[in-house]
C-alpha cells in the first residue's frame, strides 16, 4: 500500500499515511531515485517466490511495480536522455505484457462480483452466480498456464533481475552526465520537465476521453493518471501535506478509471464469448448494469479530474519549482535553537 485515506470518526479529520514510494526527507535526488528503482524491482521479483497459491497477487504486485518504474523513468526522461528512457520504458512495458492476461482474467471476476454486490438488492437470488463461477474457472486456467509456461514467469523474473542490475549501476554523481551521457542531478530541472510533460499529456487525454468516449481513450488517460500519481508520491518531500493530498486525488481517479476499464474488458469478453454467460437474460442484464456503472464512474472521474487538470502544466511546474526551492532552503539551513 502506497497511500491510504482514513477518517477519524470522532473528529471527522482526514488521516493521511505517507507514501512508501517516495524520496526520504533530505535525500539527494540521484541516490534516492536509484534506491526506489532497485527496491521496487526487488518487490516485484519477490512475489514470484512466495508460492503458487499467491501467484495472482504476485502478478498484481509486479505489474504495479513496473508502472511505478515507468513513472520514475518519465519523471527523469529529460535528465537521462531519450535513448536510455526509451530502452528502459520498453523493457518494463514488454515485461508487464507477459502477464497481462493473468491480471485481466482476475479483474473480470472482480468486476462481475462488484456489479452483483452493487445491484444485489435489485436482483433475483443467484443472478450472475454462474457467470462469476465461469469467470473464476477461466482465471484459474489462465493462471495455471502461465505458471507452467517456461516462457512466462522465468522470463519475467529474468527481465526484472537484469533491469535491477542496470538500475544498480545508474550514475548518481552530478558530473556523470559529461562522462556517461546521463546523470541524476539534485536539481528541480532534473524532474520538472518530466512532471510537466506527464501532467500535460494527462490533461489532453482527459479532454480527448470525454470528446470521443471509448474504452481505449479512457484507458490512455488512466495510464497518465497513474504516472502522475507515482511522480507526486516520489516528490512527497517537496511539501508532504500538499503532495499527499494530490496523490490521493490521483489514486482515486485511477481507481475509478481502472474499474471502468475492467468493466469494458468484461463486456468485450461477453460479446466475444457469450458461452461464458449462457443465459441471454443475465447477459443482457450484465451489459446494461455494467454500462450504467461505467457511465457513473466516468462522471465521477471527470469531477475529480478537474481538481488536478484545471491548473495548467506551466502553472504546476512553477508551483512545484517553488516548493523545491523551499525544501532545499529548509534542508540546507541550520536554525539556531529557539528553546530557552
Amino acid at each position: 500500500m502506497t497511500t491510504i485515506q482514513a477518517t477519524d470518526r470522532l473528529s471527522g479529520s482526514v488521516v493521511l499515511a505517507i507514501p512508501t514510494f517516495r524520496l526520504l526527507p533530505g535525500e539527494e535526488l540521484g541516490p534516492g531515485l536509484k534506491r526506489l528503482g532497485v527496491e521496487t524491482i526487488d518487490a516485484a521479483i519477490q512475489g514470484f517466490y512466495d508460492g503458487e497459491e499467491v501467484f495472482g497477487d504476485a502478478v498484481h504486485t509486479a505489474r504495479k511495480s513496473m508502472k511505478r518504474i515507468r513513472a520514475l523513468l518519465r519523471l527523469v526522461r529529460h535528465e537521462i536522455g531519450d535513448k536510455v528512457y526509451r530502452f528502459e520504458n520498453a523493457w518494463m512495458r514488454d515485461t508487464a505484457r507477459l502477464v497481462s492476461d493473468v491480471r485481466a482474467s482476475a479483474v473480470m471476476v472482480k468486476g462481475a462480483e462488484e456489479i452483483r454486490s452493487l445491484y444485489g438488492p435489485l436482483l433475483a437470488e443467484g443472478t450472475f452466480d454462474e457467470l462469476i463461477d465461469r469467470l473464476g474457472a477461466r482465471r484459474d486456467r489462465i493462471e495455471e498456464r502461465a505458471m507452467e509456461d517456461p516462457a512466462v514467469v522465468p522470463r519475467v523474473v529474468s527481465n526484472l533481475e537484469r533491469a535491477r542490475g542496470r538500475y544498480q549501476t545508474w550514475p548518481t554523481d552530478p558530473d556523470a552526465k559529461t562522462v556517461y551521457g546521463m546523470g541524476l542531478r539534485h536539481r528541480y530541472e532534473a524532474v520538472g520537465p518530466g512532471m510537466k510533460a506527464t501532467h500535460a499529456r494527462g490533461r489532453q487525454e482527459m479532454v480527448a476521453a470525454y470528446e470521443a468516449a471509448s474504452s481505449a481513450s479512457f484507458h490512455r488517460w488512466r495510464k497518465s493518471v497513474k504516472y502522475l500519481q507515482h511522480q507526486f508520491e516520489i516528490l512527497t518531500p517537496l511539501w508532504p501535506e500538499v503532495m499527499i493530498g494530490m496523490t490521493i486525488t490521483m489514486s482515486r481517479i485511477a481507481d475509478l478509471l481502472g474499474q471502468d476499464h475492467d468493466l469494458a474488458e468484461l463486456l468485450q469478453l461477453l460479446a466475444d464469448r457469450p458461452d461464458i454467460c449462457p443465459n441471454p437474460v443475465e447477459r443482457s442484464m450484465m451489459s446494461a448494469l455494467a454500462s450504467q456503472r461505467r457511465s457513473d464512474l466516468q462522471t465521477a472521474s471527470r469531477i475529480m479530474g478537474r481538481r488536478i487538470y484545471t491548473e495548467s502544466p506551466a502553472s504546476l511546474d512553477v508551483r512545484l519549482g517553488a516548493y523545491w526551492e523551499s525544501m532545499e532552503l529548509a534542508r540546507t539551513t541550520r536554525f539556531a535553537s529557539l528553546s530557552a
